[in-house]
C-alpha cells in the first residue's frame, strides 16, 4: 500500500505542477509558484499540495488564494487526465522550507566569516 500511495504522490505532484505551470504564465499567481510535495493519507481519500512562492509575503497570500478558488478546477481537470479510480480531495498548503533554508545558510555564512576573521 505504501508503494501505492508514493506512486499517486508522484503522479499527483507531476500533474498539478504541470496544471499550476500553465495557469501561472496566464498571470493568476504572484510570483514564481512552484509545488513542491503532495502527501496522500493513508486511505487516499485527501491530500495536501505544498507550495512555495518566490516573491513577497503579498505574492504568497495572492497565489494562496488564487489556489484556493482554482481547486475545484485543477480538480476536475486531474480527473480527466488520469486513469485512476478516485482523485483524492487536496488542500493547498504554503511550503515554508526554502526560506528556512535560506536563513540557515545565512546563519552559516555568518559564522564562517567569524572564523575567518577570528583566525
Amino acid at each position: 500500500m505504501i508503494d501505492r500511495i508514493k506512486r499517486l504522490e508522484t503522479l499527483l505532484l507531476e500533474e498539478i505542477n504541470t496544471l499550476v505551470s500553465k495557469k501561472a504564465a496566464n498571470g493568476d499567481f504572484g510570483g514564481f509558484v512552484t509545488i513542491t510535495a503532495v502527501h496522500v493519507t493513508k486511505d487516499l481519500s485527501a491530500a495536501k499540495v505544498f507550495f512555495s512562492v518566490f516573491g513577497s509575503p503579498q505574492d504568497r497570500q495572492k497565489t494562496q488564494a488564487a489556489l484556493n478558488l482554482l481547486r475545484k478546477e485543477i480538480g476536475a481537470q486531474l480527473r480527466g487526465r488520469l486513469h485512476v479510480k478516485r482523485i483524492p480531495s487536496f488542500s493547498f498548503e504554503y511550503d515554508d522550507t526554502p526560506e528556512k533554508a535560506s536563513r540557515v545558510e545565512a546563519i552559516f555564512q555568518v559564522i564562517e566569516k567569524e572564523h575567518e576573521h577570528g583566525k
